[in-house]
């Protein structure tokens, strides 16, 4: 699936310029390097910029990136461009905490170990204010 098409099916206007905040956003993908599971959450908020996606859209877009061979820090990336591209806000930013069967089933072999990415646009990157909002209302859902 296009991620672009997905968005602009589902685009309002709003005068809206507050945080809008989606997470505990559950994914499942396959390590490109191992062939193993890679299960986590993911947590995604954006300020609009004149315009809104339907709420439905954005685990869509998770899921067309998880639904790939995949490393975790390159899906964190392409969540938050694809989004930043095409919804064109004010600011992005994409959490994803994840536990990773490579790491857990063989090798090092830590259980229950999680590995946690982020990726910031715009004013979650600009702004430190803005950033800790953000941090502040997905820190609770992180290693759940």
């Amino acid at each position: 699936q296009d991620p672009k098409e997905i968005i602009q099916k589902a685009l309002f206007t709003s005068t809206n310029d507050e945080m809008v905040v989606v997470k505990d956003i559950e994914f499942y993908s396959q390590c490109e390097h191992h062939m193993l599971p890679i299960i986590g959450k993911v947590h995604v908020a954006y300020i609009p910029n004149g315009k809104l996606v339907g709420l439905s859209k954005i685990p869509r877009i998770v899921d067309v990136f998880a639904r790939r061979l995949q490393i975790q820090e390159q899906m964190t990336e392409q969540i938050c461009d694809a989004l930043n591209e095409h919804l064109k806000p004010k600011g992005v930013a994409v959490m994803i905490d994840a536990r990773h069967m490579c790491m857990e089933m063989r090798g090092v072999e830590k259980i229950c170990s999680t590995t946690v990415t982020s990726a910031l646009r715009g004013l979650f990157k600009s702004n430190k204010k803005t950033k800790d909002e953000f941090l502040s209302i997905v820190a609770p859902s992180l290693h759940k």
